[in-house]
């Protein structure tokens, strides 16, 4: 009985596959991306001062106004639970700026190790504040903290049962390039005043970047046989912050147009189901893996030895060095 569970749903999942590819391939060759922040108002892995949030946001408003593009933004409350003060006005400029608050949790706690009600509980928590500042309109979208969305497919079809209680859609990625890896190193050389090399390493980091980049555009065309909308995910942080206008730039050298999370959320491929993953991982590959397998993604670049070493070190260092800031 539990072996022909597995094949009906085996079977489902390579019907829907393949309805998808079909109506993916009559579609147009046009290249589309939706950018997507996660921690707004800022990635919390150590502690800024209430000035340098409020630069770093307004440099990643003020770049995306010049790009005129809007993107949605998911809010973690918790990391300044202390401050709701500045929380609300940082969460205000992102809306008046014409940009989406989704949801990402209040504590960005993982749903691999809760329990679905105490998730659900912190994801409404989160909320609070937020929806104060949206006013009349509602908060539409979630992301999971780690891109950790259910180790098995029924913790993932709870989870999604759960977010459509709360009216909430849980919005994929497709494209990352791990800034929170370069981010402290980067942070650690500016606190610093090692200018030059903050400059040479935010060089590297926008290399990596660009090779991420080529090699998602190349795992899609290789899975679909034509272009998707994709979905990127940054943080909000210092090294976002100065290399934004670049990413942004680079995009659209590659032909990409910008549009919002609705309009690409209505792409067939955003339907189409996926097995579970027991670590969190964007939905190329998810897609991929629970269907034809195409794509070698051993291949796929991943930050040096050396980078996750210098983050691990920022990290300790600017802890401790920012110990006594405090944004209460």
């Amino acid at each position: 009985m539990l072996i022909m569970k597995k094949l009906v749903n085996i079977f489902t999942l390579a019907c829907a596959y393949f309805t998808s590819i079909h109506a993916i391939a009559g579609t147009p060759y046009q290249k589309k991306v939706s950018i997507t922040f996660d921690d707004v108002p800022i990635h919390g892995e150590f502690t800024l001062s209430e000035n340098s949030l409020r630069k770093i946001n307004k440099q990643l408003l003020d770049t995306l106004e010049k790009h005129n593009i809007k993107v949605t933004g998911f809010v973690n409350e918790g990391h300044l639970k202390n401050n709701p003060k500045l929380l609300r006005t940082l969460l205000s400029d992102w809306k008046m700026r014409g940009h989406q608050l989704g949801n990402h949790t209040f504590s960005h706690i993982s749903y691999h190790q809760s329990e679905l009600k105490l998730y659900l509980e912190d994801i409404k928590k989160g909320a609070v504040i937020t929806q104060q500042v949206l006013g009349q309109q509602k908060q539409r979208y979630f992301r999971p903290p780690y891109l950790h969305a259910g180790e098995t497919n029924e913790s993932q079809h709870l989870l999604h049962n759960g977010l459509k209680k709360l009216n909430l859609e849980l919005v994929p990625v497709t494209m990352e390039n791990a800034d929170y890896i370069y981010d402290a190193p980067y942070t650690k050389k500016l606190t610093s005043n090692k200018l030059k090399a903050a400059k040479s390493y935010k060089e590297q980091y926008l290399a990596f970047t660009e090779q991420r980049l080529d090699f998602y555009e190349r795992a899609s065309l290789n899975m679909f046989e034509t272009s998707i909308p994709h979905i990127l995910m940054l943080h909000v942080n210092q090294l976002n912050a100065d290399s934004l206008d670049d990413i942004l730039t680079s995009l659209k050298s590659r032909g990409y147009q910008f549009q919002t999370i609705d309009k690409t959320l209505q792409h067939p491929i955003y339907t189409q189901p996926t097995q579970a993953f027991k670590f969190g991982i964007h939905w190329l590959y998810r897609w991929d893996k629970s269907r034809a397998n195409k794509v070698s993604w051993a291949t796929e670049p991943e930050p040096s030895s050396d980078a996750f070493s210098a983050h691990n070190r920022a990290i300790t260092t600017l802890k401790k060095e920012t110990s006594h800031v405090s944004v209460d």
